[in-house]
């Protein structure tokens, strides 16, 4: 993480530089600059109430709310860490690479090379269509290794935070060893994403719906519920205990007023007005059926969808039973007194 995360900062750096001096080298309506355009000019018309739930899925997805990976951190803080000033920290350094730097590199790229009808894919984008567009650009073969070192980069970080928190389970609650841990929770891994390849190999098409079932709960749904589970319990549940713990040792205090107002009203009220609003679209775009809407003209691909949901379920309710089993043990004083010991 030393050498890797600063990196991805320099990485980005690069391509931003030449992503502004790269012109209109395709179309004369494509120039990068307008790729700028496209994405610091906002469209309101675009603004959609599925537009913005994906766009807070992405930002608890991003920052590893809702998911258990930013407690799993929280747990190796020591008492007086200022928790308030890394908060800070980390929401913006995070943003400034995922906004400020990814909208002044690859966005313009791919804006003056595909237009843009060609920057609207994600994956698709980033491993599809950047790939030929570095093998017509100058230099392209050089800055095509830089954004796959950033992407390399990016995902190997990630894949720390998503695997210690499981180790971190296994390890603190059954006694496995953090190697074997480690090894177990890769074999798991394997399981769980087995039937994205599986499914291409089986049907023939690279329809991935498996995956962007399992994404429609994990990556932005249940997310936003599970942050705002999060959210109730340190606001309505710890209560004043949690303000105590945020501005212990803090450069930054966070005054009671504003912990009220934020933590206890407006983020809750805000998350339960989305996860309402998307509640609706998703049942009236039939994400609730056996046979979702959006595997209309290919519903032989239901199974796959299925195999996601139950996943997803499985994988829930493993995690609920062994919290609830871990709480009852790790604090059997606390529980039978209602007390919390010092």
């Amino acid at each position: 993480a030393k050498v890797m995360m600063p990196a991805i900062y320099v990485f980005g750096i690069i391509l931003a530089i030449r992503a502004v001096t790269l012109g209109a080298p395709v179309n004369p309506d494509w120039s990068s600059m307008k790729g700028l355009n496209f994405v610091w000019n906002p469209d309101l018309s675009q603004l959609t109430s599925a537009s913005i739930v994906t766009a807070t899925g992405q930002i608890f997805f991003t920052l590893s709310l809702g998911m258990g990976i930013i407690c799993n951190y929280a747990s190796y803080l020591q008492p007086d860490e200022d928790i308030v000033t890394a908060s800070v920290a980390t929401v913006a350094l995070n943003e400034f690479a995922e906004v400020i730097l990814a909208g002044t590199s690859v966005i313009p790229i791919s804006y003056a090379f595909l237009g843009p009808e060609g920057i609207k894919g994600s994956i698709g984008l980033a491993f599809m269509a950047l790939p030929n567009v570095f093998t017509t650009m100058a230099g392209g073969r050089i800055f095509g290794a830089v954004w796959f070192f950033l992407l390399f980069f990016a995902g190997f970080t990630s894949a720390i935070a998503m695997y210690n928190y499981l180790v971190a389970l296994l390890e603190e609650e059954l006694g496995v060893q953090r190697k074997k841990g480690a090894l177990l929770i890769f074999v798991l891994y394997l399981i769980v994403g087995a039937p994205i390849a599986a499914e291409g190999i089986i049907t023939g098409e690279a329809n991935l719906i498996y995956f962007t079932e399992v994404d429609n709960w994990i990556g932005n749904y249940l997310l936003i519920v599970l942050g705002l589970l999060e959210v109730i319990t340190l606001a309505w549940l710890v209560r004043d205990d949690g303000l105590v713990e945020m501005n212990k040792g803090g450069l930054w205090h966070v005054p009671k007023w504003f912990y009220k107002l934020f933590h206890q009203f407006l983020t809750p009220i805000c998350i339960i007005v989305f996860l309402g609003i998307f509640t609706r679209d998703y049942w009236i775009a039939g994400n609730f059926k056996i046979t979702p809407s959006y595997i209309n003209g290919i519903e032989y691909m239901a199974p796959w969808v299925n195999a996601a949901r139950l996943v997803v379920v499985v994988v829930l309710i493993i995690g609920f039973i062994q919290t609830h089993r871990a709480i009852k043990r790790k604090y059997k004083d606390e529980i039978e007194t209602n007390k919390a010991n010092a």
